[in-house]
């Protein structure tokens, strides 16, 4: 009886198991059945894939072929193209040959350019200079008019002053004509304004500060106007910048040159007796 009960309980666990494995056995299948229908439907796709790519490459070797083929044509094209190159190049090295002494002549032109703009800079720079030395100059001149005026003003003051103009005194005084020599000039002053024959001026334009002054010497002296005859400086001569009529001036009474003897030395004047 009890080989029986065990054969039976052995049985029953044999039933057991089969069940189980069955059920195990089923899920596997299913398992399989979904992997299987997954793969298929990735071959199924891989393949439509591959018969575009397949599709593409028939495309690809079609416009290589229609590629190569108008490569060919282009080439057959540039053949006479570069021949043709190839003889205008002639012309082009010629003409370098030719343009290579304007090119050497240019740069030697361009070094002479740099060399005359180096000296302009150096000149500007004396220039510069010389107007400040002059600035000092013209400074230092209106310091000894004014101090020789002040001390001219003190010593005359309690001196009896001829009727005429005397040395260092000022006139203005207006241009009425020009002599057609440009030699002279007449002028709206005369004997009752203190001019007297033979007295020499040093002569400045009133419009332009910067002109050159000029010395003159009077010839014919009337009541009211007189004649002003230029006076030369030297061997060249000097003639004042241009006087037109009407224009005014201011007069200086100066003393005779001394027909410049020492002039660069001393710039002095020699003052003739009045």
């Amino acid at each position: 009886m009890v080989e029986i009960q065990n054969a039976e309980n052995e049985l029953a666990k044999l039933q057991t198991q089969m069940e189980v494995d069955k059920n195990e056995t089923q899920k596997k299948e299913l398992e399989l059945s979904q992997l299987s229908r997954t793969l298929r439907e990735k071959h199924d796709e891989t393949k439509s894939e591959e018969e575009d790519i397949i599709e593409e490459l028939s495309g690809i070797a079609a416009k290589s072929a229609e590629l190569d083929r108008q490569i060919a044509e282009k080439k057959e094209e540039l053949e006479p193209l570069e021949q043709e190159l190839a003889q205008s190049r002639l012309p082009l090295e010629e003409i370098k040959q030719q343009g290579k002494p304007l090119l050497e002549k240019e740069s030697s032109l361009m070094e002479s350019i740099k060399e005359l703009e180096s000296k302009l800079t150096a000149q500007k720079e004396r220039a510069d200079s010389v107007a400040s030395e002059l600035a000092v100059l013209e400074n230092k001149r209106r310091i000894a008019e004014e101090n020789f005026i002040s001390e001219k003003q003190r010593l005359t003051s309690d001196v009896k002053k001829p009727f005429h103009l005397h040395f260092a005194d000022k006139k203005e005084v207006i241009v009425r004509n020009k002599v057609p020599s440009g030699m002279g000039i007449f002028v709206n002053a005369g004997f009752r304004d203190g001019f007297r024959s033979g007295m020499e001026f040093l002569g400045e334009k009133l419009s332009d500060k910067n002109a050159i002054p000029f010395r003159a010497e009077l010839g014919l002296v009337q009541d009211n106007y007189s004649y002003l005859k230029f006076v030369s400086s030297g061997e060249t001569g000097f003639s004042p910048d241009s006087l037109e009529e009407d224009e005014r001036i201011l007069l200086t009474r100066s003393g005779k040159m001394s027909h410049f003897k020492g002039l660069s030395d001393s710039n002095s004047t020699r003052i003739s007796e009045d």
